[in-house]
């Protein structure tokens, strides 16, 4: 390996680290303030809410997070990713992207399980999870972006069991009980 190759490869790891690094550290603040605020409204005393105050709020938080869980689930589908990401450079550059795109997507929405069922939160979970490796599936033996898009686009369509479907279906359920 030459010298030029070798300090490309070390300037993408470069990059590809401090993108990681930003967004786990904005995630890990977004978070922190997350607990800071239910903390402290933990800790205030029970104003002199009617009771059906209280559960409308409780209502309205559950389906904000209904509507941001579909919003996500939207965003990590395959044919929405490749629209908004078009393929550019190798297919394992091509990769990266799209699962750092999937995994920003879901550590943005991370804190939305507070307010949704364990149930919903695990097919959540598994959502992600298969559009991943659907993406590392396509990846194998791709050889360009463009290549890789193609077979993206082919596998997607021919999933039997759509996870994104499934994960859509299971919102508007949990929607449906807060309704």
């Amino acid at each position: 390996m030459d010298l030029l190759t070798l300090l490309v490869l070390l300037l993408g790891f470069a990059l590809i680290s401090g993108i990681l690094y930003s967004v786990i550290n904005k995630t890990l603040d977004r978070l922190n303030e997350t607990i800071i605020a239910l903390v402290r409204r933990a800790e205030m005393p029970q104003q002199a809410q009617g009771e059906g105050e209280g559960k409308d709020n409780s209502n309205a938080l559950r389906l904000q997070a209904c509507e941001r869980l579909t919003l996500m689930l939207e965003r990590i589908n395959v044919p929405n990713l490749l629209l908004r990401l078009p393929p550019s450079g190798s297919a394992k550059e091509y990769t990266a992207v799209l699962l750092l795109t999937i995994r920003e997507e879901f550590e943005y929405n991370v804190t939305q399980q507070i307010y949704v069922s364990d149930a919903l939160w695990s097919i959540m979970i598994q959502a992600r999870d298969n559009v991943s490796q659907l993406i590392v599936r396509a990846a194998e033996g791709a050889d360009t972006a463009e290549q890789l898009s193609g077979r993206l686009r082919l596998m997607s369509s021919r999933q039997p069991d759509d996870a994104i479907g499934v994960g859509q279906a299971a919102v508007r359920r949990e929607a449906s009980l807060v309704l």
